[in-house]
């Protein structure tokens, strides 16, 4: 079986240590290289293609959001950042980006191994801490909750309709099974992203990149 190349990118040591450790200790990986200083980034990244680029990110260092945007740009990687940043504004121009992979520092090794995983397969992960904080509307504290958003191709085929604001006859018709199981997709939904009305469901996915205008 094809192994997961991942490039690390991380200039604290003992975070950076940390990473290279959990991958190496995984057979599935291949630990493609590690980058410790923001200079060698991108000449990395074209140099090894790897499937994953596990990339550290501050958003107060305007060095690393340059990189960020050229390594984006360049389309050689799948970008997973992982952060101590929990906050909307910081968080959210990441996925005007286009970054489809955002974990904490808070979470599991687990958790991060299926991140890198995901986004490996260009699919979108974010743990719930993430998707949590971008549709918060007051200042209460949660309880930081760091597992994935598990929603099944189908689920995510069904959810870009309902923000489309196709009706559940038109979905039906379009996937071409019956209303029923549409129906079922949504409560399902609706269920794994703990909402609770198809309106809080096309505002959550429209402002956490779960799906596209």
């Amino acid at each position: 079986m094809k192994k997961i190349k991942v490039l690390i990118s991380d200039f604290q040591f003992l975070t950076r240590e940390g990473l290279i450790h959990m991958v190496n200790e995984k057979d599935e990986y291949e630990l493609a290289g590690v980058v410790d200083g923001a200079e060698e980034l991108m000449k990395e990244v074209l140099q090894q293609h790897p499937d994953v680029l596990l990339m550290d990110y501050q958003s107060n260092d305007p060095v690393l959001k340059s990189l960020l945007n050229q390594v984006v740009a360049s389309n050689a990687t799948n970008v997973l950042i992982i952060t101590n940043e929990d906050q909307k504004e910081h968080v959210k121009p990441l996925l005007d980006m286009g970054i489809k992979g955002i974990v904490t520092k808070k979470c599991s090794q687990t958790e991060i191994l299926n991140a890198i995983e995901s986004v490996s397969k260009n699919s979108r992960f974010y743990c719930n801490r993430i998707l949590d904080l971008l549709i918060e509307h007051d200042n209460e504290p949660k309880e930081v909750d760091c597992e994935p958003t598990d929603l099944s191709p189908r689920e995510y085929e069904v959810l870009q309709l309902i923000t489309k604001g196709h009706k559940t006859v038109q979905i039906a018709d379009e996937l071409n099974v019956s209303v029923h199981t549409i129906n079922s997709h949504r409560k399902n939904i609706l269920k794994k992203l703990n909402l609770k009305s198809p309106t809080e469901l096309i505002v959550y996915a429209m402002e956490t990149g779960l799906v596209k205008a």
